[in-house]
């Protein structure tokens, strides 16, 4: 290699020319003696990412009606009717159990003495219902993520299948009940029994009564399977945006009934001067008008979307 000052030869060790000694002037060449790094580290590697899932208007407007203050009101007071239906059976066991130790300190040794529980114990459904209400109400709140979670409506799917499966063991039932009703009263005899009436009879009206029964747990078979159904359709519009089914007319209506039934109760507890009883009533029957409401507000948001009013 050469001086790029005055050209001649470079020293083969590396040191500078001779005229930049002379001068003052190191302006020379660097040895062209550099070789690539050695590559220690493999080249970084680039995955396929996850496709990410669309976000639809549906997503929004489910957000929106699950985190609204409707919603938040009606998971409220399911949970305080729960809770106060749930003390009051405890207090009624409290009070039962007095009772019975009561007249136990005042019975003759030897004597025959049955005891008999009624609690009124929290169905598992109510129970599964409930934290299904606050898991959405906990998912639509979530301002990290624009998505819902589905686990809320899984348990709703959960308390739907058990109620088939109840309502199936019920129905299967009743025909067999209906079935030896049938047999039974065709040869029966036509005397007169403890209720003063044919056995014949008695046994046409316990007949007539199972079919209703059977009639009631067919219904409600097929309203489960409906409410199935519209679960998992709002389950597919939580995970891909799609358009729900709307709540069937007939399960507002079953609400409303049970809301009559609920003051027919509460009526008869006050009469029978059964106060601890009422407050549970009073709660049942706020958290199915409150359910009511927000049921009737899903089926108009549902036809908000169908007419492409977002």
């Amino acid at each position: 290699m050469y001086c790029t000052n005055c050209g001649r030869k470079l020293p083969e060790d590396g040191s500078p020319c001779i005229c930049g000694a002379q001068n003052g002037n190191f302006n020379t060449q660097p040895p062209q003696n550099f070789q690539a790094p050695p590559q220690y580290y493999a080249q970084p590697q680039y995955y396929a990412q996850p496709p990410m899932r669309p976000f639809t208007p549906v997503h929004g407007v489910l957000k929106r009606f699950a985190s609204s203050k409707l919603f938040f009101m009606c998971a409220l007071l399911f949970t305080v009717q729960m809770v106060v239906s749930a003390v009051s059976s405890v207090i009624e066991v409290f009070t039962v159990l007095q009772n019975q130790a009561y007249l136990l300190e005042r019975t003759p040794v030897g004597t025959n003495f049955n005891v008999e529980f009624n609690v009124n114990i929290v169905p598992v459904q109510n129970i599964l219902v409930l934290i299904g209400l606050w898991l959405l109400y906990a998912s639509a709140k979530k301002t990290d993520t624009p998505f819902m979670s589905t686990a809320g409506v899984t348990l709703f799917k959960v308390t739907e299948i058990l109620q088939i499966v109840g309502c199936g063991i019920l129905c299967g039932m009743l025909l067999l009940i209906g079935l030896l009703v049938l047999l039974a009263s065709s040869g029966a005899p036509n005397v007169t029994n403890y209720t003063g009436l044919p056995d014949n009879i008695a046994i046409l009206i316990m007949g007539v009564a199972f079919v209703v029964g059977l009639v009631l747990g067919v219904l409600l078979l097929l309203y489960s399977v409906k409410m199935l159904g519209v679960w998992t359709s709002l389950q597919r519009a939580i995970q891909v945006g799609v358009l729900p089914k709307k709540l069937p007319g007939y399960a507002l209506a079953l609400q409303g009934f049970s809301i009559f039934c609920d003051v027919a109760a509460m009526i008869a507890f006050f009469v029978l001067n059964a106060w601890i009883l009422i407050p549970g009533s009073l709660c049942s029957i706020a958290a199915r008008v409150y359910v009511i409401r927000c049921m009737a507000a899903y089926n108009r948001e549902v036809t908000g979307m169908e007419a492409g009013s977002f």
